[in-house]
């Protein structure tokens, strides 16, 4: 039987707000056994170690101690408290107040989101359209360009001097926004194809003509919605020197094309064409399914409206930050920038409950032999990392987080099982993205 005094109360659909009281024993005997342990360990010029008087160690470390007793107090009993009332939590708990009474008592006050509580809505039998991407002679000579490309020789042009279209250009760049060095658009040997569509637009379009060894300004205005927030709405002024400039000699298209690419089962130009064909509709198909699954999902986040934990939505957009490869956003960008990936995140976090009521309702489970499978295949794919990702795994928690994310991979399997749908091929740019 617990000795705590506890008082749980809603405070929104997923937060609840626990008040505790640890009786002063307790607060006495943890504080007893905090310098016993401290005793223990430190050194103190005139005493033996392990028997250094009570007062001489709270004389020294008698805030350090206090601290370390309230800290271990509220971790284990906020613990106690989930665990014995069962509280669905998602995330460590936020102290908001805490104090000691006359009588030496320890009484707090935190604040726990929770797992919502919805009712899962209609999600057998769905009705959708699947859309194929149609695959023609257009899909696979753009396919066989780019195996050309593969296989290109680069010729320096010595006697020519400005830069053309299709050339590879090698340039150092410096870059300034009102004034100020934007280091991370700057660099020495950065090289391109022009109209490749790999840079801005409006820096490609500027650098043709440009002539090698003459520094040439470039100006370009990044849009409001940018994915780099410093750079995005900046106007943004490149200090460009083409060193090189080269030309792309791509080979013909012919059976000893072929033959150079070493594909097996290819000889001939015809079989090549055949080849790509089968490749070319079987990711097709299978961005068909992703995208399938995709708008089920969609479908399933927009007919339940439940509000979701805000920590799981900071974690989300987090998450995507770290995937857009920005770990520092300016101040003053941050409320936009906030603005921008919380619908997308919300609706993530939602999507990743609802899957798990499906789980729960189609009696879905992870095998341990499943798990061990999913870990030494991703270790199998790590390479060189594989030793970093094998200590990760070590932690329970880490094993119990691929768990969860394999148990909602086989409700989304199920989701789509269960939908009724048609098929249709489309051409590529009629295919939509879900979110």
């Amino acid at each position: 039987m617990s000795d705590l005094q506890v008082t749980v109360r809603e405070e929104g659909p997923v937060k609840r707000r626990l008040e505790i009281g640890v009786p002063a024993a307790r607060v006495t005997k943890e504080t007893d056994d905090a310098y016993r342990r401290l005793g223990g360990r430190v050194q103190i010029p005139g005493f033996r170690r392990g028997k250094v008087p009570r007062r001489v160690l709270e004389e020294r470390y008698a805030d350090d101690v206090r601290t370390d007793v309230l800290r271990h107090l509220v971790e284990e009993t906020c613990a106690e408290v989930v665990r014995e009332n069962e509280i669905p939590v998602v995330a460590s708990p936020e102290v908001i107040e805490h104090g000691m009474t006359e009588d030496g008592a320890l009484r707090y006050v935190a604040v726990v989101e929770v797992r919502p509580a919805f009712e899962l809505g209609k999600y057998l039998g769905l009705d959708i359209t699947r859309k194929i991407s149609s695959v023609g002679d257009p899909q696979i000579d753009e396919m066989v360009t780019r195996l050309r490309e593969r296989l290109a020789v680069l010729s320096t042009e010595e006697d020519r001097v400005n830069v053309a279209a299709g050339d590879i250009v090698e340039f150092d760049m410096s870059a300034t926004s009102e004034g100020r060095p934007v280091e991370k658009a700057s660099g020495t040997g950065v090289k391109m194809e022009v109209g490749a569509g790999r840079f801005p637009e409006e820096f490609e379009k500027q650098v043709i003509g440009v002539t090698r060894g003459i520094e040439t300004p470039i100006d370009v205005s990044f849009p409001p919605d940018h994915g780099d927030p410093e750079l995005a709405g900046r106007l943004v002024r490149f200090a460009v020197t083409v060193r090189g400039i080269k030309n792309k000699i791509l080979p013909a298209v012919d059976d000893d094309f072929v033959k150079d690419l070493g594909w097996e089962g290819c000889e001939t130009l015809e079989q090549l064409r055949q080849k790509i064909r089968e490749d070319l509709e079987a990711h097709a198909q299978r961005d068909a399914d992703r995208r399938m699954r995709g708008e089920l999902l969609g479908i399933l986040v927009e007919g339940h409206a439940f509000e979701v934990p805000e920590s799981l939505v900071n974690r989300q957009m987090g998450a995507t930050l770290r995937e857009m490869g920005i770990s520092d956003i300016p101040e003053d960008k941050v409320d936009e920038i906030r603005a921008k990936l919380e619908p997308s995140a919300t609706k993530q976090v939602r999507a990743r409950f609802i899957l798990e009521a499906i789980a729960r309702a189609e009696s879905l489970e992870v095998s341990r032999e499943e798990l061990e499978q999913e870990v030494r295949r991703q270790l199998a794919a790590a390479g060189a990392e594989s030793e970093k990702l094998r200590q990760y795994y070590s932690g329970a928690g880490a094993v119990a987080g691929l768990r969860m994310d394999m148990l909602r991979e086989k409700a989304l399997d199920r989701l789509a099982a269960l939908a009724t749908h048609r098929d249709e091929f489309v051409e590529e740019s009629r295919v939509a993205v879900p979110d």
